[in-house]
């Protein structure tokens, strides 16, 4: 901009390079700050399945929820988790399970709309945040997962099909039935809440979804 408004001061070989010194200087700038734009969006990212991880998936609830708010419309949160998964781990070893989980999440992504989010708990565990579906839609989301996972032939690259099954948690929020104030505890309430509900999914052989209900006391 100085340059601009003295062109005779930019004349000379020194102060081309002094331009092209400040130019690189710039780039280098500009380079530093897409390489952290792109570090920050890696540790959201779980690196096995590429979907989001447990970072990633608290900036999405807490965005979720204030967005559920606003509009005024449910937002559901269903917790899945691969039944048996250390009986798994100890029959077919740690990398074959990796697999399975990454085609897994593969599968429950495909099931999901582009306004649901999806991250990666732990080893077995997954959540997806459902905005604008109810109790009952989400339900039926979290059972139409189940099915297609049960039904799901997973090739493990050397000519041998495997299987696994999926349990689900489903917690749903209605802010225009059950108004909150505190947004950070409404989530753990959330979490908590389809916690549970997995749990009694998981109870017995699993390969099944149990819902929770959320209501005025809790929230």
């Amino acid at each position: 901009h100085w340059g601009l408004e003295h062109d005779a001061s930019m004349q000379g070989d020194a102060n081309n390079d002094m331009v092209a010194h400040l130019g690189s200087i710039i780039s280098l700038c500009f380079q530093n700050a897409v390489n952290r734009q792109r570090l920050s969006r890696f540790n959201l990212i779980d690196p096995l399945t590429e979907i989001g991880n447990r970072r990633g998936f608290e900036i999405d609830i807490s965005r979720e929820i204030d967005r559920a708010r606003r509009e005024q419309r449910p937002l559901s949160l269903l917790l899945l988790e691969i039944d048996q998964y250390a009986d798994l781990q100890r029959y077919h070893g740690t990398t074959t399970c990796e697999y399975v989980v990454r085609k897994l999440a593969e599968r429950i992504a495909s099931n999901l709309r582009s306004t649901d989010w999806l991250a990666r708990f732990g080893e077995a565990r997954m959540a997806a945040l459902l905005p604008g579906s109810g109790a009952v839609l989400a339900e039926e989301i979290a059972e139409r997962m189940r099915r297609d996972v049960e039904d799901f032939h997973i090739d493990d690259g050397r000519g041998a099909v495997m299987y696994a099954t999926l349990s689900g948690g489903v917690a749903t929020w209605e802010p225009v039935r059950y108004p909150a104030r505190d947004m950070h505890r409404l989530a753990r309430q959330l979490e908590t809440a389809a916690e549970g509900a997995l749990r009694r999914a998981l109870r017995g052989s699993g390969n099944a979804v149990a819902v929770a209900r959320l209501g005025p006391l809790i929230i």
